[in-house]
């Protein structure tokens, strides 16, 4: 990440442009108040010193209800910002079923998360065992 100096366009208040980097995601650019700087550079301080944590570490107890298989599939729907009902409509799997899968009562098998990883932008092998 990196910060600069720089008045915003739209008030004459000092603010920082902030560019994240996260891999495999375009930059984003943000612009920080002078005010609200030192909690982002606490925030950053914070977890840039701790060692990171496997995601799945993170979320056991959600694992253990849901599945690894579902947590993955709700996520991804959800960082792609569609609901279970548009992801049916664009892979053909009932909205019923996504549900099933994402809430740990269905697994996913090898021909369903190919067509569900296609609509989100994943690898498959993150929803299924193979």
């Amino acid at each position: 990440m990196s910060v600069h100096t720089k008045t915003h366009p739209t008030n004459h208040e000092p603010t920082f442009k902030v560019v994240i980097e996260m891999p495999g995601k375009k930059k984003k650019l943000s612009f920080v108040s002078e005010k609200h700087l030192h909690k982002l550079e606490a925030f950053l301080k914070k977890y840039a010193e701790s060692d990171p944590t496997p995601w799945e570490e993170l979320a056991a107890s959600r694992i253990a209800k849901y599945s690894k298989a579902g947590l993955a599939l709700r996520g991804a729907r959800y960082r792609e910002g569609i609901s279970q009902k548009e992801l049916a409509k664009r892979t053909g799997i009932s909205q019923e079923n996504i549900s099933k899968m994402e809430n740990g009562q269905r697994s996913v098998g090898e021909k369903v998360a190919k067509k569900l990883a296609k609509a989100l932008h994943i690898d498959f092998h993150l929803l299924c065992h193979v």
